[in-house]
């Protein structure tokens, strides 16, 4: 399994470093606002690792970090293995996940082969199905991948992508109580743009995103808005 995608130059994607930003192709989500459908759902071209070797070859030293995102990384089979080969290049390496592969996560982190992680918490646990577009989540991984982050052995932050159908103040002070005493999460601005699973789906407005941040300063430390 190859990745399938790379943004070149991101000034988003890792806070404070210039990153690369490299795609993997497979999901074990559909969640119904994902960006990324086209990857998800389909059977896109990969990108050949030693293509995308040479190319980070040719960035060292105007080029921080490498993000690794999807789909869910974690699925990929040789991600370790990939890497292991980006840090040979003294990159940083941030991973993008959905936390329902705890034991590689801690594997990764234990083992010194990641600098951050990007865990999204899509929603309170009894929505949690719909909101990723899957009949079942086993909630007891996604709350093992929250208690290895929690335990703090490596910078993290929890995000939430904020989607009208989906968030309600109810929900989302259930959600808070997965994360409770988590020092920052992100909710995140959702745009119906190209590439999305399902059309039609609505952001939520920052006012109400405002108001779902008070709520859950309640369980965790600093809440901030992103792309509002």
């Amino acid at each position: 399994m190859e990745f399938v995608g790379i943004d070149k130059l991101s000034l988003l994607d890792y806070e404070d470093y210039i990153s690369i930003v490299l795609f993997s192709p497979a999901c074990n989500f559909r969640c119904p606002f994902c960006h990324n459908g086209d990857s998800v759902l389909g059977n896109p071209k990969t990108i050949s690792f030693d293509e995308i070797y040479q190319f980070l070859k040719s960035r060292q030293g105007l080029v921080d970090a490498v993000v690794i995102s999807g789909g869910e990384p974690t699925m990929m089979p040789e991600l370790k293995e990939r890497i292991i080969e980006i840090r040979k290049l003294n990159y940083k390496v941030k991973l993008d996940t959905n936390g329902t592969n705890p034991k590689l996560l801690k594997e990764l982190i234990e083992e010194g082969l990641i600098d951050y992680v990007a865990m999204d918490i899509k929603n309170s646990e009894g929505l949690y199905p719909a909101t990723c577009g899957v009949k079942h989540v086993d909630m007891d991984k996604i709350k093992e991948s929250i208690s290895i982050l929690m335990e703090n052995k490596i910078p993290y932050e929890f995000r939430t992508t904020l989607v009208y159908e989906f968030h309600n103040n109810e929900e989302i002070s259930k959600m808070g109580e997965l994360i409770k005493g988590a020092p920052i999460l992100y909710l995140q601005k959702f745009v119906d743009r190209e590439g999305v699973i399902q059309k039609g789906l609505n952001e939520i407005s920052k006012e109400k995103a405002e108001e779902f941040s008070a709520i859950l300063l309640h369980y965790v430390k600093e809440v901030k808005l992103r792309g509002y």
